[in-house]
């Protein structure tokens, strides 16, 4: 090509073919074709082209003539880039570079989403009317493409349907000019500010910033980090950092509304196996960017920040460690020399408590989680003093200083440095007149007495009758105390009621609806489901039980373990299923529909090769359609 269009800012590729093919005078779309790639079998993509290295050997010698250019600011694959393996990313530039970009959507994990493309371009008016005016010409914009872009984020109005579609499945090689693609018919919808509008032009404007930035993939297990942390800083985890699905699920649905969230193949029915529950468990799945982009919104985080901090992000309760000392006692007070932080949950609240243990003995807690620097510098309750507290103290003492001046050097108040002075007092006099001896006489003496007297009384009766010296004991001579409790009478009490149960009829009532569930698994048609253990217990509805308690079920343990499928059979089922589905629609079966449609992995799909194909050539019998396989105990 001698000339080629100039490329505006965030146009499309596809929309810089249509302004050629307007301005070369072809009257035939393959004309053109053949002019952009030197063939005319290649079809026009909107968002994700392919051939490109063919496209720059048509072109003038340029600095932008390189697919990386066309790559980066004129196609939808930056949308992707950050949520993206890296060395799928690199293989999805190679596709579209040098490949004819047959795999491109299901490499991009666009086949298996549920999240649909749009199905007609779209454009905003105000942008159409502007670029006329400014430049003589309007161009498809590559934001307005982006899945649950329904606003322009230039001005902020709604985006209207064109006439083209985004995948044309008769007209595979034309290019339609934006011009020629304006939708008479629909009507401009007024600007009503509410929040679906708002979170739409979030979607919007984090799409444009994605498509305008270049972004390198961010690495899946990272991501998963930083969302983890977001969601522990906004009090949706455990104390031990488990996630409060439930309770995320429902403020993520509250958040964003069933209406939108169903508008846009969104929303999070509560199971165990939402996109979520993948985004946060399962970072080796790559999912939607524009779920990437809702739950960002729900954590009130953008693009930009994710970028700019998911290398440090990290969300302690009380911050990362080392902790500052408290103890005004030491000489480390106020420095960061705490390495031991235990976090426990308020039983009444469930904020965390994070208790802190310095090596001067010194052991605080305080209710957290800390949100300001100067939350670091509180204690909320001193549990042990230690020896270096104790020492300071006793030299004060000595001081003959006032107990409220004590109290100040020491960071407590006056009734503690009087009731440590007591106990340390109390100490010193046990230890002279060394009467322990004698007070721990009379008190077992007085125990032994009232076991004689009330022989048969259990634990708790003796305790009622005489408190007083029941608490003495158990305070200060324990073990004694639980070397002569009362000689109880050895009841069978049954373990958790295992004696109780009749396991043979258990295991008779259990066998039976095992068969049942295996016949219900195999004969299901549509969403097959692998015979497995887990997959039994679920669908009795006592999957811990049932697995807990299995070896006391030998005949269901026989029949679980003659039913249960291994990959490999479970895959060959799946393919006798598909075939037997596309053998009524279709006349004649082909190898790579069945894998498609069996969802088969690369190394199922060789090693099960001859299965496949023994499955299309054989002769369909009516026995097929109902086939079930059949279950003998």
């Amino acid at each position: 090509m001698i000339s080629f269009p100039f490329l505006y800012e965030d146009e499309l590729l596809y929309s810089a073919f249509a302004r050629y093919h307007q301005c070369s005078g072809n009257e035939n779309p393959k004309h053109s074709v053949e002019d952009i790639y030197g063939v005319k079998t290649v079809c026009a993509s909107t968002t994700i082209p392919a051939n490109l290295q063919m496209l720059c050997q048509r072109l003038p010698q340029t600095k932008i003539n390189n697919p990386s250019f066309f790559i980066d600011k004129h196609t939808m694959l930056p949308y992707y880039a950050p949520f993206l393996q890296k060395d799928r990313y690199r293989e999805l530039e190679r596709v579209m570079s040098e490949d004819n970009g047959i795999s491109i959507f299901m490499k991009l994990g666009r086949v298996a989403s549920n999240i649909k493309s749009n199905e007609y371009l779209k454009y905003c008016y105000k942008c159409v009317t502007e670029e006329i005016k400014t430049n003589g010409e309007a161009f498809w914009h590559r934001t307005h493409q982006g899945e649950g872009v329904k606003i322009c984020p230039k001005h902020k109005t709604w985006l209207i349907d064109s006439v083209v579609r985004y995948s044309e499945r008769k007209h595979k090689q034309e290019f339609v000019p934006i011009e020629l693609g304006l939708n008479v018919r629909e009507s401009i919808k007024d600007v009503i500010t509410n929040n679906a509008y708002e979170h739409y032009l979030f979607i919007a404007e984090q799409t444009y910033y994605l498509l305008n930035n270049k972004i390198e993939p961010l690495e899946l297990k990272k991501l998963q980090k930083y969302y983890v942390a977001k969601v522990q800083e906004m009090g949706m985890t455990s104390v031990q950092g488990r996630i409060r699905w439930k309770e995320l699920i429902s403020s993520f649905s509250k958040y964003y509304g069933e209406e939108l969230l169903q508008s846009l193949s969104c929303y999070v029915e509560s199971g165990e196996d939402t996109w979520l529950h993948k985004l946060l468990r399962k970072p080796e799945i790559c999912c939607h960017p524009l779920r990437h982009i809702l739950f960002l919104g729900f954590l009130g985080e953008t693009v930009p920040k994710i970028v700019n901090q998911i290398e440090t992000v990290s969300y302690s309760s009380f911050g990362d460690g080392p902790w500052i000392c408290l103890n005004k006692a030491a000489e480390h007070f106020q420095k960061p020399v705490v390495t031991s932080c235990d976090i426990t949950r308020d039983y009444k609240t469930g904020h965390p408590i994070g208790t802190f243990s310095c090596s001067c003995g010194f052991v605080f807690s305080r209710k957290g989680p800390d949100k300001t620097n100067e939350d670091r510098y509180k204690i909320g309750r001193i549990k042990e003093f230690g020896r270096v507290w104790e020492d300071k103290l006793a030299e004060l003492a000595q001081k003959k200083l006032s107990l409220r001046k004590m109290a100040k050097l020491l960071g407590v108040d006056p009734k503690t440095i009087k009731r440590n002075l007591n106990r340390r007092v109390d100490e010193q006099i046990n230890i002279t007149l060394n009467d322990n001896t004698i007070k721990f006489k009379n008190y077992r003496s007085e125990w032994a007495i009232l076991l004689k007297n009330n022989v048969g009384k259990t634990i708790t009766e003796l305790r009622a009758i005489s408190p007083r010296l029941f608490i003495w004991l158990y305070r200060n001579d324990r073990e004694w105390l639980k070397d002569n409790y009362p000689l109880s009478e050895q009841r069978n009490i049954p373990l958790n009621g295992l004696l109780r149960v009749n396991w043979k009829k258990r295991d008779e009532e259990i066998a039976m609806k095992v068969e049942t569930i295996v016949y219900t698994i195999l004969s299901e048609k549509d969403n097959l489901t692998r015979v497995t253990r887990n997959e039994i217990g679920r669908r009795l509805g006592k999957l811990a039980w049932f697995l807990k308690y299995l070896d006391r079920l030998p005949k269901t343990l026989v029949i679980v373990n003659k039913s249960i499928e291994t990959v490999e059979k479970f895959q060959i089922r799946r393919i006798k299923n598909v075939v037997r589905e596309l053998r009524k629609t279709n006349a004649s079966i082909k190898e790579w529909q069945v894998i498609r449609a069996a969802g088969l992995k690369k190394e199922f799909a060789e090693s099960l090769k001859e299965v496949i194909t023994n499955e299309i050539h054989s002769y369909p019998t009516k026995e097929e359609h109902t086939y079930v396989e059949d279950i003998s105990v």
